[in-house]
């Protein structure tokens, strides 16, 4: 998916690690096992992190196994043997991709939109199958995705209206299972992380999209980028919307006890999402100075 939401590395032990790669191997694992080989290319990291804030709160232990990746047999994966979580992100990653897939047919560039029509009668099939598995997951994902489009149409748009429907149903899909104020803290947090993911997504896609054509919720603010103080502006706007999604998204993390993945989940969420922003907010300060990449050894 967008490659937004990935733990970072330098702040992780190795131990640490090796546990996310064997939750996502084990979610790539799920795609190819539910669906079809193909499923594999869907692999998400946003749901990486979904699965291993269900194993964190799971009452079972997570066993892990070492077996070889199928695209590499010199090497060893380790694999999470809790199918339930693993098949239920499966077909949410499915799920969500048909709809991208028919969003990018729709209204996106020749080249997303033919090679989206090359992909479409495959995920399909697939999310025949999945719509099946999961139909309260297809409910909520078709009724977002329904209220993103007419949102979208809309151009007075804001950037808060146009991030509430994702954000809303990743909450959904965050909190599915679970009960009492579990849920309801999950629900909050996957809002928040939609919102971020959205926003994000919004603020790294926006000189592109102004170029082309497309929405976009900032390009009612700013409907230009051409200037040097305009670039300098946006960037102040998306770090302000950005930094206030996230920390309020701490906030509701702090607010959750997890049994296992505590460490890497707080790296995710902090290290992993100020990461993912620098690299987009710096590209709209290209003429400022860039930092000289240090490091100190304590």
């Amino acid at each position: 998916m967008l490659g937004y939401i990935k733990p970072y590395k330098p702040e992780l032990k190795i131990k640490e690690y090796e546990l996310y790669r064997g939750v996502y191997c084990s979610l790539c694992k799920a795609l190819g096992r539910n669906y079809t080989p193909a499923a594999r290319l869907l692999l998400s990291y946003d749901f990486a992190l979904a699965a291993m804030i269900r194993l964190g709160l799971a009452e079972d232990p997570c066993i892990f196994d070492s077996e070889r990746c199928p695209f590499n047999l010199t090497k060893k994966c380790n694999i999470c043997r809790n199918d339930t979580v693993f098949d239920f992100c499966a077909h949410c990653i499915v799920i969500i991709a048909y709809y991208k897939v028919i969003d990018n047919i729709r209204d996106r560039g020749f080249f997303k939109t033919l090679l989206s029509l090359v992909l479409f009668p495959v995920i399909y099939l697939m999310h025949i199958k999945a719509a099946k598995r999961a139909p309260e997951i297809e409910k909520t994902v078709k009724e977002c995705m329904k209220n993103q489009a007419d949102a979208e149409n809309n151009p007075e748009c804001t950037a808060d209206e146009a991030a509430h429907f994702s954000a809303e149903a990743t909450g959904r899909i965050l909190a599915f299972g679970f009960g009492g104020e579990t849920a309801g803290k999950l629900e909050s947090l996957g809002y928040m992380l939609g919102r971020f993911v959205y926003l994000i997504d919004a603020a790294d896609d926006l000189e592109d999209d102004i170029k082309k054509k497309n929405f976009n919720p900032f390009k009612s603010e700013f409907p230009s980028l051409s200037e040097e103080k305009e670039r300098a502006d946006f960037a102040l706007r998306a770090e302000h919307a950005l930094n206030l999604t996230q920390g309020r998204l701490l906030e509701i993390k702090e607010t959750i006890e997890f049994r296992r993945f505590g460490v890497i989940i707080d790296n995710i969420l902090l290290d992993g999402l100020d990461k993912s922003e620098k690299s987009v907010i710096e590209k709209y300060r290209a003429s400022a100075e860039k930092p000289v990449k240090t490091f100190t050894v304590k």
